[in-house]
């Protein structure tokens, strides 16, 4: 994956995952196209375990590759008890794992996020990790996306997410709508050329409380 996603695509980033040296976290990052993984997993330094689309993961061949590498398979309507179950479970066993909020690709700078990545920061209270992925294949093709040699792939990671201000809240569908608009904030700050600003996407959790500026 690492020669694939550095020669083939060129891809470069900010360094490596700020990822704790041991123990459970969390990586989340805009989804634009099917290679995303790849580029993510040359930039760790540890095993990403990643949340995939069933679909995908029950191809055939694909799933002894998915399985070996620890991939979980989900499926995409968001009411998946087992899928949750074994992430939670990876987590305790102390890995990290990988998703993509929008739960699919999305060609768009910001697609509808899913509560699935707050519900399990949430629930485990491990770092969350964000990143976002610049410059990748387009094609929504997923052979295409993976084969065709992108211009030049960039990764940005940003520090963990302070989400301790949520623990201890009922995990209810506004708490995990809320959490979900900032963790996406997050990701959405990190792309080359933005910077925070009083759009809605850039609001402190502060701010999306109602409790006034940070």
């Amino acid at each position: 994956m690492y020669f694939f996603a550095r020669v083939w695509h060129r891809c470069l980033s900010n360094g490596p995952a700020p990822l704790p040296l041991s123990g459970a976290a969390i990586v989340i990052a805009n989804h634009a196209n099917h290679s995303d993984p790849a580029f993510l997993l040359a930039n760790s330094t540890r095993l990403l375990h990643f949340l995939h689309a069933r679909e995908y993961f029950d191809v055939f061949l694909l799933r002894s590759l998915f399985t070996r590498v620890g991939c979980i398979p989900v499926r995409r309507d968001g009411r998946d008890v087992a899928a949750v179950r074994s992430a939670l479970r990876c987590l305790r066993e102390g890995g990290v794992l990988c998703l993509f909020p929008e739960g699919e690709i999305s060609m768009k700078r910001k697609g509808p996020a899913k509560a699935g990545a707050a519900l399990l920061a949430l629930k485990s209270r491990a770092p969350v990790i964000p990143a976002f992925i610049d410059g990748g294949p387009r094609s929504q093709d997923l052979l295409r996306d993976w084969l065709w040699p992108a211009c030049g792939v960039r990764v940005v990671f940003g520090p963990a997410i302070d989400l301790s201000a949520y623990y201890g809240r009922p995990v209810e569908r506004d708490l995990l709508n809320e959490v979900t608009a900032l963790l996406m904030q997050r990701i959405l700050e990190l792309e080359p050329g933005r910077r925070p600003s009083k759009d809605p996407l850039f609001l402190t959790h502060r701010e999306l409380r109602g409790e006034g500026a940070a």
